[in-house]
């Protein structure tokens, strides 16, 4: 089979599974993350920063290794030299691949709020980013034009480095990339890169309606510059980290998340036609119910969830949306063999049935304590041979 129509065999079984349609088999989209380089003998930093040539090489010998139907990104998701330029901030770049460094999202006062909520643009223009960056701390109007013409071009080379090579890689290996975008709801911008989570956590409790009336008006900024940057939906995937709600009581959710989520899908999934991907970090059994009332049931959206019962999960929202995961990395790294194909068993019988499963991992995988090879093609092997509808 040529790479076009492995490509097109692969994709199709995505497209089938989000339209809610039964394929061939489940779909295999582990989220190898930078497990890939290390499995090739690929340096994470000359991947990234130096050498796109090297990003291809770690995804053909993945292709060849494993059989998957499609990569959900290459990793290389941070403009590691524009952000060297511009400051420290709250990333740090290892082998190991790009991370979030301490406690780095305390950046504005609960007392801010209304200013955050009048203009998102202009409080983080003139206020939050001074504030962050100390490169724009000059009262030269020409300096700080310049930094931002060089921000804008280091930005512009860093999407032409990888969008090249993501052509490559799903040209020559057939290897659909599934991931297109990243936008993240307004409760977790506030949390990750303006009040950190001790600080959400005591406005939730002292400042909800303040907290609110600043996520709605982030909802529409965040909108505002997907407008700007964003490609047609075409059979990929918009990505959402879901960090805040598991911190929240289910009441605390239901106000100051859940409407977030409902309006984005109706948004993004219903009216505009994109499949979306939310990563649901930690243990979201207490918030089904309230996702199986809210969420809107025409949405094409895909939930990967990090822990809980799968097989519960599927009962309460697999109408909502579709399930990815339920191969613990914990098992791949530290597992026989036979447990792994036992596990692989265990998915196939309670999440396959009537569709809507996307086998992956629970949680992303970075190096090779993550997940031994052995352990990993023994699993995409299993499921490749045994997932048939």
């Amino acid at each position: 089979m040529n790479a076009n129509d492995l490509y097109e065999q692969r994709l199709q079984r995505f497209d089938d599974v989000m339209s809610r349609r039964i394929p061939d088999r489940v779909p295999i989209i582990p989220n190898m993350n930078t497990w890939m380089y290390h499995l090739a003998g690929v340096s994470v930093k000359t991947a990234f920063t130096e050498d796109p040539n090297e990003i291809f090489r770690a995804a053909k010998h993945l292709n060849d290794t494993l059989p998957l139907d499609g990569l959900v990104s290459t990793s290389n998701t941070i403009p590691i030299n524009l952000a060297k330029k511009i400051g420290d901030g709250i990333y740090t770049f290892s082998e190991n691949g790009v991370q979030i460094k301490g406690s780095g999202g305390h950046l504005m006062e609960p007392q801010e709020y209304p200013l955050l909520a009048q203009d998102p643009m202009k409080f983080f223009a003139n206020v939050l980013i001074p504030r962050k960056f100390e490169i724009f701390n000059t009262p030269s109007i020409e300096k700080k034009v310049d930094i931002i013409k060089q921000a804008y071009k280091d930005n512009l080379e860093y999407i032409k480095y990888n969008s090249g090579v993501n052509a490559r890689i799903e040209k020559e290996l057939g290897l659909p990339i599934i991931v297109r975008g990243t936008n993240f709801l307004a409760p977790d911008v506030v949390l990750d890169y303006l009040r950190d989570f001790v600080g959400i956590s005591l406005d939730v409790r002292r400042h909800s309606d303040e907290l609110l009336e600043a996520c709605l008006s982030l909802y529409d900024y965040i909108i505002g510059m997907f407008d700007d940057t964003a490609t047609p939906p075409n059979r990929k995937l918009l990505f959402s980290p879901l960090h805040l709600p598991t911190y929240l009581r289910p009441k605390d959710f239901q106000k100051l998340y859940l409407p977030f989520m409902k309006k984005y899908l109706e948004e993004m999934a219903v009216k505009r036609g994109y499949s979306c991907y939310f990563f649901m970090e930690n243990d979201w059994m207490p918030y089904l119910d309230l996702l199986r009332e809210e969420l809107p049931k025409d949405a094409k959206v895909v939930g990967l969830f990090e822990k809980g019962d799968l097989k519960i999960i599927k009962e309460k929202v697999g109408k909502e949306m579709v399930i990815m995961g339920g191969m613990p990395v914990e098992l791949l790294a530290l597992g026989t063999k036979e447990q792994v194909i036992d596990k692989c068993k265990e998915l196939l019988d309670t999440l396959a049935p009537g569709g809507n499963y996307i086998f992956s991992t629970d949680k992303s995988m970075m190096t090779l304590s993550d997940g031994t090879p052995e352990n990993t093609i023994a699993a995409c092997e299993y499921i490749a041979a045994h997932g048939q509808y």
